[in-house]
């Protein structure tokens, strides 16, 4: 017996979900646990590209848009919701765990950034931001560059291991009863506009819908659906490192460049935001420049051992919130992406939501989409 089969609902449909990072994951999850009859497609490996390549942050305030933010606090609950179900099916586990960020402050126009993050913070329920005198943030690591002036201890946030993760969405699918499947799709088999099948290798997957999750590549829909999400990739680039010394008990962060703790002597160092197409590789020159800024916090990284320098790119959407829903001008076609930096953090909310579309337990909301 199946998950599946102990599960009412909408048993007679027969979904499609093409992409298996986080949010092609979760919405495979969602539907399967939802009765569906959900395929999940991928032709790498799960969280091969952006759901596996980055440091697994739960940050839902911090870098948010404060218009985002309720989405982000509501899609950070779902989280511990999601760990317990997989956690209750038997999944892996993840690292999921409390995250202790420290912002640094070197100079006054750093201080009027600690400040007004510190203000995004205040009075939001299970989360503080706490102000640090320049001995107390060096009390924190001694390895910390003496001119740091001040700091900023963010709490309440959490962190997750981003690939481990992602394997565990698949796999939780599978149990509810999901098809998974490694292939290439090269396309949709349609009449009018409705989708009939997905094309994978030399066969047509028949199916009620389907769900467009490819990350970064959701424009290249276009070519199926004739339309696409404004979904654009930016490139970013991470390092992952030892440290001399024992391992970073917080994560600390300057402007766009942070040392991430991870495991027990690993850390990794980022990120990059590049406009640099759809062009993945790893560059000398941006290892070189993220070395030099996470020098600027922690000196010590120039003795650091590094063990993967990785690019992966990210699906921006043009206000920062996911594009969730049917594709304009098609009966079954649906899509999930766009989650930009805070994709990991969102997907539990994606997939709930996409899957409920899907049945119809919610309302149907169409997408933006330009065809040119």
């Amino acid at each position: 017996m199946t998950y599946r089969d102990k599960q009412s609902g909408a048993g007679g449909l027969s979904v499609t979900v093409v992409g298996g990072g986080v949010f092609g994951g979760a919405v495979a999850y969602h539907l399967a646990r939802r009765g569906c009859k959900t395929t999940l497609v991928e032709q790498d490996d799960w969280g091969a590209h952006a759901s596996g390549k980055n440091p697994g942050n739960l940050n839902p305030i911090l870098g948010a848009a404060p218009t985002l933010i309720p989405l982000t606090l509501h899609a950070f609950e779902r989280h511990r919701v999601l760990a317990a179900e997989l956690a209750g099916l038997g999944c892996a586990a993840y690292d999921l765990r409390p995250l202790k960020r420290v912002l640094l402050a070197f100079d006054a126009d750093d201080q009027a950034e600690l400040e007004a993050t510190e203000r995004l913070f205040a009075g939001v329920a299970g989360f503080a931001a706490t102000r640090l005198g320049e001995e107390a943030v060096r009390g924190l690591d001694r390895r910390l560059s003496p001119a740091v002036a001040s700091g900023l201890l963010l709490e309440g946030n959490m962190s997750l291991d981003s690939r481990a993760f992602t394997a565990a969405l698949v796999d939780g699918a599978a149990r509810w009863g999901a098809t998974i499947l490694r292939g290439r799709v090269s396309g949709l088999a349609s009449v009018g506009g409705r989708v009939r099948g997905v094309r994978v290798a030399d066969q047509v997957l028949a199916c009620d819908a389907v769900v467009l999750a490819t990350g970064a590549w959701l424009a290249e829909s276009r070519d199926w659906l004739g339309v696409a999400p404004p979904v654009t990739p930016l490139k970013g680039q991470l390092l992952r490192v030892r440290l001399p010394g024992a391992g970073l008990r917080h994560d600390f962060t300057h402007g766009i460049v942070s040392l991430y703790r991870r495991g027990v002597d690993e850390c990794w160092i980022g990120v990059t935001r590049e406009d640099a197409g759809f062009d993945e590789t790893p560059t000398g020159a941006e290892r070189d420049g993220l070395l030099r800024g996470a020098a600027r916090i922690m000196p010590c990284v120039g003795q650091a051992t590094l063990l993967e320098h990785v690019a992966a790119l990210r699906p921006m959407s043009p206000d920062g919130r996911p594009v969730v829903g049917r594709v304009p001008g098609w009966e079954n076609a649906y899509v999930a992406g766009g989650g930009g930096h805070k994709g990991i953090l969102l997907c539990p909310g994606v997939g709930e939501t996409l899957a409920a579309m899907v049945v119809g337990e919610i309302p149907i909301q169409s997408v933006e989409v330009s065809s040119s």
